[in-house]
């Protein structure tokens, strides 16, 4: 039996990052995730706020603030949905799902870091954005 010269976690990781960013399927994943998150922020746009760590009154000065990354949301995501459904370039839908997704994390990251935010949720919230700004670029570059 030969031992290979990558250890068995990074190889792991490296298989799950090979089939998480498959682009047609991460496409599936992506899409119907942001249209989910998206009409959710549309249909209660306060508990979404609250739910990310925002006091009660600016959450409720926010609901427009989050009804528009709602629809943004939404919009990438349905136009994602519909280029894997139909066989259409994904890589565009992808890129810009993985731009949303970064600004998310990065304006998060910042509200955490000024105290405007806080919480185990928006911290979670700041990661997983960060991963799926990453997972979006390999499955773009995977789909060219």
């Amino acid at each position: 039996m030969l031992l290979s010269p990558v250890p068995l976690p990074l190889r792991l990781v490296a298989t799950l990052l090979d089939r998480a960013s498959a682009p047609r399927p991460a496409a599936f994943g992506f899409g119907a995730g942001r249209v989910a998150i998206g009409a959710v922020a549309i249909a209660a746009p306060e508990p979404a706020s609250r739910l990310l760590g925002l006091d009660t009154a600016t959450a409720r000065r926010a609901a427009i603030l989050a009804r528009m990354a709602g629809a943004r949301d939404v919009a990438i995501g349905a136009g994602t949905l519909a280029a894997a459904l139909r066989g259409g370039s994904l890589a565009p839908w992808l890129l810009a799902g993985a731009f949303a997704d970064a600004a998310d994390a990065t304006v998060v990251t910042m509200a955490l870091q000024q105290r405007q935010a806080r919480g185990p949720v928006p911290l979670g919230t700041a990661v997983g954005a960060a991963g799926s700004a990453l997972l979006g670029v390999l499955a773009a570059a995977r789909a060219r």
